[in-house]
């Protein structure tokens, strides 16, 4: 046999060898992104087999390619937080479109259409229902390793009652004026924010010693593209700015930032 033959002879155990470790290495290390167990997933499921209530507001891209529509996530969710930043541009060209939709608004009711489960990310689309019906929506979690992750998540996009049902002392008053989503003066900024959602801006400042908060509201809801058509120019129903003064609603400086924006204060 030639010196050439027996090289060959010789590599192809060691590299057998080499495959074999590599597959029990891959086998035995733990996933570092491993799919939730079917167990927990059917938990999952369990959390949306009745109607929910948004706690955030849920837009999502709304597009058509040449295969038909769809609807993209621009929410994530993780136990860490929610993001709700949207891209409010829209592209286009002749086969395809793309465009922000505020379809599902806080403390909007809606129920599970499908799941998508993707290694630690899980992606969910819902339907509104009721006040909210015939929009709809998808929220993307992610970081999700464990049932607990899912439930931490969750508990921060979702609540199981209508937001103001959670605060036994405001007024029946106050909560039927929530639910029929009416601003009226005398509320708190928590009791607005159930009705109007974050504000696209706010401004602080001190008016004859009275602390003064103006919110630039949304007045529409974006552009919802169809595969024919796009929808566009529906109102959300909200003034374009309210007035607080001393954290109460009045008819309706500092300039605040993101992460300066609170309910509370």
């Amino acid at each position: 046999m030639s010196q050439f033959s027996l090289r060959r002879a010789s590599a192809v155990p060691r590299l057998g060898a080499l495959v074999v470790a590599a597959v029990l290495i891959a086998l035995l290390a733990p996933s570092a992104q491993a799919d939730l167990p079917k167990s927990d997933r059917k938990a999952v499921k369990q959390m949306f087999e009745d109607r929910l209530y948004m706690r955030i507001d849920a837009p999502c891209a709304t597009g058509r390619h040449p295969y038909g529509t769809y609807k993209r996530p621009l929410v994530e969710a993780s136990p860490e937080g929610v993001n709700t930043e949207a891209d409010e541009a829209m592209n286009a060209s002749w086969f395809h479109a793309d465009s922000t939709y505020w379809g599902i608004r806080i403390n909007d009711p809606v129920e599970l259409d499908e799941f998508d489960f993707d290694d630690d990310e899980i992606e969910v689309e819902l339907e509104g229902v009721g006040p909210a019906d015939k929009n709809a929506t998808v929220i993307k979690f992610v970081d999700i390793d464990s049932l607990e992750d899912f439930q931490t998540a969750f508990d921060l996009v979702f609540a199981t009652q209508p937001l103001q049902d959670e605060h036994d002392d405001w007024s029946d008053e106050v909560k039927e004026a929530i639910a029929d989503r009416e601003l009226q003066n005398g509320m708190t900024k928590r009791q607005v924010f159930y009705i109007t959602g974050r504000p696209e801006s706010f401004e602080k400042s001190e008016e004859d010693g009275k602390e003064v908060e103006i919110w630039r509201l949304r007045t529409d809801k974006g552009m919802k593209m169809g595969f024919f058509k796009a929808k566009a120019g529906e109102s959300t129903g909200l003034p374009s700015s309210i007035r607080f003064e001393d954290g109460v609603l009045v008819k309706g400086s500092r300039q605040g930032s993101d992460d300066s924006f609170s309910l509370d204060d």
